[in-house]
């Protein structure tokens, strides 16, 4: 009955908000592994608690955001924290070391009773205690604007099947919840030049003494001014994927044992007290080395950190979405566009080279349908992306080009025949 009572509230602001066709946005909790031991650790911790939220995704952060290594061991409880990169040997991590940290990682967030923080987020718990605490629709009406046409919203009012529509698209909601937890390695460009500077001055004292002359001193000192004139970080990023577990009997748990939208100290204890419901699944990582050397005088060393480290993060969620379906973004068509002789261009969309779009990958259309209550999607055209039109959106793009303008979106071209008309509002996804 309360889980009938919240789809009907649910239900009435989704008709008087929403105005387009279905658009899930994933939600997604960022976290980082934070290293106390390392020199620019603090730099990265505070860079990455002020980065700006990801555009594509609907920001799920919690209180949690940071985990430091110095409190963890590893699965195998040998170890203290969790395996990475050394410097100056191997950077790269065994699959054995990767299956640790994902193991290792997804029972401390577990312990830490994550998925229960972030189903209190989507179900907006308030209150000073529980006493006075309760949950409310607020954050689920938000976040609907983007998922349900007025026609399903004015269809779910009057019917059954509308109330089933209206039920899977919150719980579709709810269950695309992930959880991002990257550990970043950094080595300056500094570091590097300093012992590229010691080899260059003793291959030119090698030099000298072959030669009876001062060249290689000369070579080597202007080896070491060129050097001494840039900054710059070379990261090696291992970002992890964690999943919310929501399903039809998770939340029946939910809706009948703890959902109330007025004060019940009872049902808001009970729900603080459940430490087996609410849980993670672990589904991958990926990594990837990004390097960036500037002339001082265009980037200071925070400046420039907070790009690298921005940009590694995306880099990283691009080969996520690429590899795990579920956590792969749809996005709207939102333009087609034609010539002057009304000659079809391509369709825009607002993905590019952030999401990791490029001229070998291919896009599909996506029909929306509602089949039995449950959201399904079927691909009615096959797209790619244009040579020369591909968005450059990653982070700081446009002053790193050093330009003031910039086309926003990437432009796609048909592949083949589409089974119906491409229109503005229809979602792609990477195939």
């Amino acid at each position: 009955m309360r889980r009938i009572t919240f789809l009907f509230i649910l239900l009435l602001s989704m008709t008087a908000a929403a105005q387009h066709a279905p658009y899930f946005r994933n939600a997604l909790t960022n976290m980082m592994v934070y290293h106390i031991e390392d020199e620019f650790g603090y730099n990265v911790y505070e860079i990455f608690k002020d980065l700006p939220a990801l555009e594509k995704f609907d920001n799920h952060d919690i209180s949690l955001r940071v985990i430091d290594n110095s409190k963890v061991k590893n699965v195998k409880g040998k170890d203290s924290g969790f395996h990475r990169q050394q410097y100056g040997g191997s950077m790269v991590l065994t699959n054995y070391e990767k299956q640790c940290n994902g193991q290792a990682m997804l029972e401390l967030l577990n312990q830490a009773q994550v998925g229960k923080r972030m189903v209190a987020k989507w179900f907006d718990l308030q209150g000073r205690n529980a006493q006075d605490a309760h949950f409310s629709t607020n954050l689920i009406e938000r976040r609907s604007d983007y998922n349900v046409s007025i026609e399903d919203a004015e269809m779910a009012r009057y019917t059954v099947e509308g109330v089933n529509v209206m039920q899977a698209m919150s719980e579709e909601l709810i269950e695309h919840s992930f959880v991002l937890v990257s550990d970043m390695t950094y080595i300056t460009a500094e570091d590097r030049a300093e012992a590229a500077k010691a080899t260059l001055n003793v291959l030119g004292g090698i030099f000298d003494a072959l030669t009876g002359k001062n060249y290689g001193e000369r070579a080597a000192q202007l080896a070491g001014d060129i050097a001494d004139s840039f900054t710059g970080f070379k990261v090696w990023t291992h970002s992890y994927l964690f999943q919310l577990v929501w399903n039809d009997s998770i939340a029946n748990i939910f809706y009948d044992k703890y959902y109330t939208e007025t004060p019940n100290p009872e049902r808001i204890q009970a729900f603080l007290a459940d430490k087996s419901s609410f849980k993670l699944v672990y589904l991958g990582e990926e990594s990837a080395v990004y390097e960036k050397t500037q002339k001082k005088d265009k980037y200071t060393r925070t400046g420039l950190l907070e790009l690298i480290t921005r940009r590694s993060i995306d880099n990283n969620i691009a080969k996520l979405q690429s590899e795990y379906e579920p956590f792969r973004i749809k996005t709207p068509i939102s333009a087609v566009e034609y010539d002057n002789k009304g000659k079809l261009k391509g369709y825009r969309a607002l993905v590019g080279q952030k999401e990791g779009v490029s001229e070998t990958r291919s896009y599909e259309v996506l029909e929306t349908r509602i089949e039995k209550g449950k959201i399904t999607y079927k691909r009615i055209a096959t797209l790619k992306p244009i040579a020369n039109q591909i968005w450059d959106n990653r982070f700081n793009a446009l002053m790193e080009n050093d330009t003031d303008v910039a086309t926003e979106g990437t432009l796609f071209k048909l592949v083949g025949s589409p089974l119906k008309p491409i229109m503005a509002g229809m979602l792609i996804r990477e195939m």
